[in-house]
């Protein structure tokens, strides 16, 4: 079986348009052996979380590569522009170009669910990205010429041309055609099915989504409709049947993918660093903190019982590396209450002994026999919840 990667999947969350669920492409993916998929819905990547957290939930004895992406659908008439992060500040580029989208400005307001995005906003932010670049199904040859000419003097790592079969009955001079105009600009072809659905069962109810879409019916939409149900998510053997004349667009699809090192499991909790000494580490910090204010709360004796817990606590705090989220917490309390500003911590947080020597709580856990597990856990990996109020 040749090696393929589908970069063009459009999910439900590119509403009305696509016709399946994140986690039913993973799956599809699966059965089929399809080793990369890329999720890119439309002005969005709000997809590819439900995906990834479907590979990382499910003992799957097969999972793909997933690709994390955004089908960009521009405002000035050019072609839809696939963008796929390489790296972290790749991927945070790419977010702040959707934000600029789909705030506006002052003098283009968006409503809700529109993103206003021009080819020169996406120029902007390309540095290290890597671009497709998707044509209409007509299309003129000087007008692809021109924005792939354009990307490329951009500061992206890559331009390809992605080309996909339409079933018009001139698909083979026509993938020539897209050949040809790739040649001319010096930049790759790359094969893609542009999925709407996992599978074909789903062409009605894409069909049905078309409609809402168009505010018509199923009997008055004529041909705003997708010409037939081939936009699922097609086997690496098929998608090599149909480019049998360009075999080096399939295995473009898989150099591709392997530029692409970028996962969401990069995207890590980020703590400030400014409530850090300098010269000191955030574990050494909170543990001078927390016996100052135990000698605050306590000014006669520290019990032998709230020494034992807040040593425990420490010990668990540093070996889950909470101390700055610890700290961060403290310096905006801190910081309120120099203002003037009550605050007041609440909810599980009053379970620590830690919280409340650094003044975040107001309960003396050791008094009341609170359960410290009940606020951080190692089996949970994930910071607590320290709830804190502010007046208005």
């Amino acid at each position: 079986m040749p090696g393929y990667a589908e970069i063009g999947i459009t999910t439900n969350f590119s509403f009305l348009h696509g016709g399946s669920h994140p986690q039913d492409y993973v799956h599809q993916a699966r059965k089929l052996r399809i080793p990369v998929i890329g999720i890119a819905d439309h002005n969005t990547l709000a997809g590819v979380v439900r995906a990834y957290k479907e590979l990382e939930n499910h003992e799957l004895e097969y999972k793909p590569k997933l690709l994390i992406g955004s089908r960009l659908v521009l405002m000035d008439g050019t072609p839809d522009i696939w963008v796929y992060p390489r790296d972290r500040a790749a991927y945070g580029r790419l977010c702040q170009l959707l934000t600029r989208g789909k705030r506006g400005d002052d003098t283009d307001k968006t409503e809700k669910g529109e993103c206003h995005l021009k080819l020169d906003d996406l120029l902007e932010f390309a540095e290290g990205q890597l671009l497709v670049l998707t044509l209409p199904h007509r299309f003129e040859q000087a007008k692809a010429l021109d924005v792939l000419d354009r990307l490329q003097r951009s500061c992206a790592d890559g331009v390809w041309l992605a080309a996909s079969v339409l079933y018009r009955g001139d698909d083979r001079r026509r993938l020539m055609q897209l050949h040809r105009i790739a040649e001319a600009a010096g930049v790759p072809l790359l094969a893609t099915n542009e999925v709407l659905y996992h599978h074909p069962a789903r062409r009605p109810l894409q069909d049905v989504l078309t409609c809402i879409r168009e505010k018509t019916t199923i009997d008055a939409i004529g041909k705003r409709l997708e010409a037939n149900a081939e936009r699922y998510l097609k086997p690496a053997k098929e998608m090599a049947r149909l480019f049998r004349d360009l075999p080096e667009a399939i295995a473009e699809t898989m150099r591709f993918a392997g530029r692409i090192d970028f996962s969401l499991a990069q995207l890590k909790y980020q703590y400030p660093d400014e409530p850090v000494p300098p010269g000191k580490t955030a574990q050494r910090h909170l543990e001078d903190l927390t016996w100052q204010g135990a000698h605050r709360r306590f000014p006669v004796r520290i019990s032998p019982k709230t020494k034992k817990v807040l040593h425990k606590e420490l010990r668990l705090i540093r070996k889950l590396k909470y101390a700055h989220y610890f700290l961060t917490v403290h310096d905006i309390v801190r910081y309120a209450r120099s203002q003037k500003i009550l605050c007041q911590g609440r909810g599980s947080a009053a379970n620590s002994a830690v919280c409340y020597v650094l003044d975040v709580t107001s309960v003396d856990p050791t008094k009341v026999d609170l359960l410290f597990e009940r606020f951080i856990s190692k089996e949970r990996l994930e910071p607590p919840d320290i709830d804190v109020d502010s007046e208005h």
